[in-house]
């Protein structure tokens, strides 16, 4: 593939990020920032929150683009290795696809259960079939952020090594812990912690790709 068409795939990616964090921030945004990952359902507004589901299900499957656009790019370095960070960026962000589609129904049945005995086994419910799938997400992102640090470390593409550093699980730990260093940023986007990630890291990759 031409590097026309690598910034191609790789704009998409960024584009995607964008559109589901913007769809993100209207599901999970709390003035007073996230009390928890699922009790902060409880809270947001449910209009603004609808918003945001269906922008956040157009985006998903531009990410699937930004990691055909980085398979494309460091086929050149290693075959097993891009296909292997293309499989696990499909797989990935298609499990985070589920849990983002699962956020606006949470969060109906949370608010309107509210103070009622079904309350507590809604949100048990909940968090044993869906709030575990973004465990998985981010293990899964552990897991092709080191097969991208290889990559990085054996490019051919003349890239600088110190790339390695800026992958996508060292990204989402300092944008989550934004939260303790800088409460005021934190609040805006820890809970869009994966998409912030990976603006930061297609984009990167994206000015270097145009370099």
């Amino acid at each position: 593939m031409n590097s026309v068409n690598i910034k191609f795939f790789l704009f998409l990616g960024l584009l995607g990020a964008t559109i589901v964090g913007i769809g993100e921030y209207l599901l999970h945004f709390l003035p007073g920032g996230p009390g928890g990952e699922i009790t902060m359902l409880e809270e947001v507004p449910l209009q603004r929150a609808s918003k945001g589901h269906f922008l956040s299900i157009i985006g998903v499957p531009l990410y699937f683009a930004g990691y055909y656009g980085l398979r494309a790019f460091f086929t050149k370095t290693s075959t097993r290795l891009a296909n292997t960070l293309f499989i696990l960026g499909i797989l990935a962000f298609w499990i985070g696809g589920v849990w983002i589609s699962s956020r606006y129904f949470a969060a109906e049945v949370l608010q309107k259960t509210k103070g009622t005995t079904n309350h507590e086994f809604f949100l048990q419910s909940y968090e044993d079939h869906y709030q575990i799938l973004v465990w998985v997400l981010r293990i899964i992102v552990a897991a092709l952020s080191v097969v991208y640090v290889w990559l990085i470390l054996s490019n051919k593409q003349g890239l600088p090594k110190w790339l390695a550093i800026l992958n996508p699980i060292v990204l989402l730990i300092i944008v989550i812990s934004s939260l303790v260093w800088l409460p005021p940023l934190g609040i805006h986007i820890a809970p869009i912690a994966m998409n912030v990630t990976h603006f930061i890291f297609f984009g990167v990759l994206l000015f270097y790709v145009n370099k």
